[in-house]
Parts: C-alpha cells; sequence; structure tokens
C-alpha cells in the first residue's frame, strides 16, 4: 500500500489580497539646532498586520529604512517620533514607513531645515605689549552651521565689552586670527573677549584681563 501525502497551502484572499501598508507623512515641528518632531500616519495595513512603523530621514531624497531611522511601534493610527543628533542649518529629507509580511511602505518625501545656532570661539591670550598696542585674538572651531561673516577682538575698561565698545575687524571664516589692540593707556586694565558673527547672531569667547603698562 503506497500513501501519497500532498502538502496543503493556506489559499489567498482573493478578494483582499495583501500589500504594502499606506504611510503618510505628517507635520515637522518643534525643529532645533539639531532635533525635530514628526509625525505619521498608517491609514491602511494592506490586510497584512503593520509590524513597525516610523519616520526614516536623510540629506538625500526618498530616504529608505537603510538610512536613519526612528521606530514608533506598530499597528495602524497616528504617531510622532523625535528625531536628533541632526545637524545645524541643514536640509532633510523624510520620510514615513510601515512594514507588513509583503514589504516597506512610505508616505510622500518632505523637506525640513534644522536651525543654525551661535559660533564656537576662544579668546586667545594677550602678547606683544609694546607702547599702545598689543596683540589677541581667536580661534573660532564651529561656525554653527551659518558662515562667520565678522570675526574680530572687542575690549573695554568695564568687563563683558561687546561689539559697541572698542574692537577690531580681522575678515570672517572659522579658524584662528590675530587682532591688534590700539589706543591703549597706560596702567589702565583691559577687558577683551573675542567675538565672531554669523546671520543667528554675535557670540563672544571667555574673557581675559590684563594691566597695560609699559615702562618705555
Amino acid at each position: 500500500l503506497t500513501l501519497f501525502v500532498i502538502g496543503c497551502k493556506e489559499p489567498e484572499d482573493s478578494e483582499n489580497p495583501k500589500e504594502l501598508p499606506t504611510a503618510i507623512t505628517g507635520k515637522v515641528t518643534a525643529i532645533t539646532t539639531s532635533t525635530a518632531t514628526v509625525s505619521g500616519l498608517i491609514v491602511d495595513d494592506g490586510n497584512a498586520s503593520v509590524t513597525e512603523r516610523g519616520i526614516v530621514w536623510s540629506e538625500n531624497e526618498n530616504p529608505t529604512t537603510d538610512d536613519s531611522k526612528a521606530n514608533s511601534g506598530s499597528g495602524e493610527g497616528t504617531y510622532s517620533v523625535d528625531l536628533s543628533e541632526l545637524t545645524p542649518n541643514t536640509t532633510y529629507h523624510l520620510r514615513a514607513y510601515g512594514i507588513n509580511s509583503v514589504g516597506t511602505g512610505y508616505g510622500l518625501d518632505k523637506l525640513f531645515t534644522t536651525n543654525a545656532t551661535l559660533p564656537t570661539i576662544t579668546t586667545t591670550a594677550i602678547t606683544d605689549i609694546t607702547i599702545g598696542t598689543s596683540v589677541s585674538g581667536g580661534n573660532i572651531t564651529d561656525d554653527g552651521g551659518s558662515p562667520v561673516t565678522a570675526r574680530g577682538v572687542c575690549w573695554s575698561t568695564n568687563p563683558n565689552p561687546t561689539i559697541a565698545d572698542n574692537k577690531t575687524t580681522d575678515g570672517s571664516g572659522i579658524g584662528s586670527y590675530v587682532s591688534m589692540l590700539t589706543n591703549l593707556l597706560n596702567g589702565t586694565t583691559y577687558f577683551v573677549r573675542a567675538y565672531a558673527t554669523n546671520s543667528i547672531g554675535t557670540t563672544y569667547g571667555n574673557e581675559i584681563t590684563f594691566l597695560f603698562a609699559t615702562y618705555s
């Protein structure tokens, strides 16, 4: 007696075939220099349970789950995710996504740009004191995502000098530079700070205090 065993496969529901989920990319809110909040919506699971949903993003168009992504659980409905570790003043593409047994469905590609921030700067120590002059400068290590359009040092006989006080103008861009302080009075204490200006505003380096004294 010979027995034949025939495997059985559950038939597909021809009236409700399985498809990719339908995802909608929502609004981008709470944008800062390095973070943003994005909403998404899975409106249809494609007749197969959505096992993962979230937001993908990249500096390139139509990002996928191979790029940066933030997971927000599973199933249909609305959700919100927080993006982090973004670069200041950078334009990103993002899309909502949903994954089921068929594959990954994406929402439309949307753009947003992170905010810029103030530059990062330090003040160079005072050197080369001569009659009426001395040398300082600064070092700009980060432009904050927006080009530095002005830089130099400012000084005053009062603490926390600003660009409304005495100042030098020493070009633009990041990196180190040298500034010459002039018209200094012998026996006078001065307060000095480097400064840098971009589209967000002006920031200042650490304050240096020194007594200007020459004996010539």
